[in-house]
């Protein structure tokens, strides 16, 4: 048997020079540049030193090399007509651009133009050539780089409806021979060549072949297909569901009954709408335009980052009057809320098409951008500071008079700390919620409520529903007695001081509060706030090795993957026992329960209600 050696460095027979050499397959070469021989210099005359260049350089070739079998294997190591028509047809969007799919229904559109402008089959045409004009009059090109030109496009000649695109094409080709139709073809080939450097190593045949496949595929030529097509589209009266006279007022109860929102979503918009009115003086919907949007953002630009409650209620032009000179202004998210509301309903109308377009999409916002604000977790010496403060150590002087009382705050930063739970999950819990299982306490977090009298609660998403125990070091604290002086007094939630607000919230105040004391006692880094608390939690869990699937059933988060949801939910134990592997002794525990020791809750709770 033969024996084959292994590659090795090369040799320059004239100069001793030592490199890396090896043939490309004749299939691949593509994806080296055409090269039938790769040669890299090595930079030595040492062989030893060579070997290690070469192992290098062997590394890196077969990593390029099995790339490019895998693409040769999947066709697109040396393109096609037909791979580079699905790429102009399925390819993601860019910036402001279409979508492959959006670009598909533009040639459509296109080809409509291009068959109006050669011959009218009838009077009946769903989409007469006079609606899209000769090709000429449209640039193409402006189409597919610009969404919103796009969208109004289809809503004015389709009236919305992107099925309805290449109908004018589907009757020239049912009616005529190929010597009228096939010029059609031309624009959209030349455009979809441009669209990959690729195309220039196929003719326009080729790329017009390529495409009506994919065209055949979406607009059939079966003339069978046609005629039950073209008789679903027969015409109709034009702009039948417009609505001109729409107030907004009007518009938005329409959007709620669409897409019931959660009440403080609905209360917000509903609050832009009457600014909105207040400023515009009550248009219908067909009379605002882009330029009246932009002029009440920058009226509403002139709104201060905050104002007394007092003064939330006068009428907008009254606020912005009153506070025009007051500083610093409302932050661009705040503004972004306020005009994004009244996007937002602008936007469904066009959607149901009682709108033959959508002025308020592209309201730019000067310094908003999606990202949210940068949230950071407390570090131990900022926990520890922030146990250290007086609500912590000197509950004698607690405030029990005031709205949300520092028993409340107390406990709630407390179940935080060492449960990452959110403010609004633990603001809501009935007493019916916490539960035992021998010497374990927990909550049962769920939107459920065993009494039909109960009050309304809410969970974050269904990963949020979950069983999370009380720590050791609360019990020890006296929860256990807090809840008793509660069900002694009658209360049926775990915090009877936290009411509902207009838009169904409980702690928005307590979470003001919270975050006032953070700010006095640990920082006033805006970075650090209340649910900053949760962030902590999951990294101390995280320090403490505990599983993900432990984490993600205390926090309430969704499991990073489909597979990990099955036997997501651990028994109460099992967490209870997990839960207090964390370690949080850097919070001075034996002075927080000198102090506690203090307390009657049961004379607390009565003083609280006298």
């Amino acid at each position: 048997m033969k024996k084959t050696s292994m590659a090795s460095p090369f040799a320059d027979p004239r100069t001793g020079q030592l490199y890396f050499r090896r043939a490309v397959p004749e299939a691949l070469r593509p994806a080296f540049g055409g090269k039938a021989v790769v040669k890299v210099s090595l930079r030595t005359k040492d062989p030893a030193e060579a070997k290690i260049g070469f192992a290098r350089e062997n590394a890196e070739f077969e990593t390029k090399l099995a790339e490019a079998r895998r693409r040769f294997a999947e066709g697109t190591l040396v393109p096609t007509p037909g791979a580079l028509v699905r790429r102009w047809c399925e390819a993601p969007a860019t910036g402001t651009g279409l979508s492959g799919q959006q670009r598909l229904v533009v040639t459509f559109m296109e080809l409509d133009a291009a068959a109006g402008s050669r011959k009218s089959i009838g009077v009946d045409d769903p989409f007469p050539p006079a609606i899209m004009g000769p090709p000429s009059n449209t640039d193409w090109n402006l189409v597919c780089a610009d969404k919103v030109r796009f969208e109004r496009m289809v809503a004015d000649s389709y009236e919305g409806d992107v099925e309805q695109t290449g109908t004018n094409w589907i009757r020239l080709r049912w009616h005529h021979d190929e010597s009228l139709w096939r010029p059609c073809l031309t624009g959209p080939a030349i455009r979809l060549k441009a669209f990959d450097p690729g195309a220039a190593h196929f003719s326009e045949d080729e790329i017009v072949k390529a495409l009506m496949d994919v065209i055949d595929e979406k607009r059939s030529g079966d003339e069978e297909v046609n005629r039950r097509r073209l008789s679903r589209h027969r015409p109709r009266v034009p702009n039948s569901r417009r609505r001109p006279n729409l107030r907004l007022k009007t518009l938005f109860h329409e959007w709620k009954a669409g897409n019931e929102p959660r009440p403080q979503t609905a209360g917000e918009y509903e609050a832009a709408v009457d600014d909105f009115i207040d400023f515009a003086g009550d248009p219908t919907i067909s009379m605002i335009d882009a330029d009246m949007l932009y002029d009440y953002r920058d009226e509403a630009a002139k709104l201060p980052a905050s104002m007394p409650r007092a003064d939330r209620a006068l009428p907008f032009t009254a606020r912005v009057f009153k506070h025009k000179d007051a500083n610093p202004k409302c932050a661009p998210p705040t503004l972004k809320k306020r005009v994004g509301a009244l996007q937002a309903l602008l936007t469904y109308a066009f959607q149901q098409r009682w709108t033959p377009a959508n002025f308020g999409s592209g309201i730019k916002i000067v310094g908003y951008s999606k990202k949210r604000r940068t949230r950071r977790s407390f570090e131990d010496h900022e926990l520890a500071t922030l146990c250290a403060s007086p609500l912590f150590v000197n509950p004698t002087e607690w405030n029990t008079e005031s709205r949300i009382s520092d028993v409340t705050i107390f406990w709630i930063f407390l179940l935080s700390i060492t449960t990452g739970a959110r403010l609004e999950e633990v603001g809501q819990v009935a007493l019916a919620d916490v539960r035992r299982d021998g010497d374990i306490v927990y909550l049962d977090i769920d939107e459920y409520a065993d009494d039909p009298n109960a009050e309304d609660k809410s969970v974050k998403t269904d990963d949020s529903i979950r069983l999370v125990p009380v720590h050791d070091k609360l019990l020890e604290l006296g929860f256990r007695e807090y809840l008793d002086a509660l069900n002694a007094q009658g209360h049926t939630q775990l915090f009877p001081d936290l009411k509902e607000n207009s838009v169904g919230k409980r702690t928005k105040e307590a979470s003001q509060k919270m975050n006032r004391i953070i700010d006095r006692h640990v920082s006033n880094d805006r970075r650090l706030v209340f649910h900053s608390l949760r962030h902590a939690f999951k990294a101390k869990g995280n320090d403490a090795r505990l599983t993900d699937r432990t984490l993600d059933q205390i926090c309430g988060h969704a499991p990073v993957s489909t597979g990990s949801r099955y036997g997501s939910e651990p028994r109460i134990r099992t967490i209870h026992r997990e839960l207090h592997e964390i370690d949080f002794s850097c919070i001075d525990w034996a002075r927080i329960t000198a102090g506690m020791g203090k307390l009657n809750w049961r004379k607390l709770l009565a003083n609280r209600n006298a």
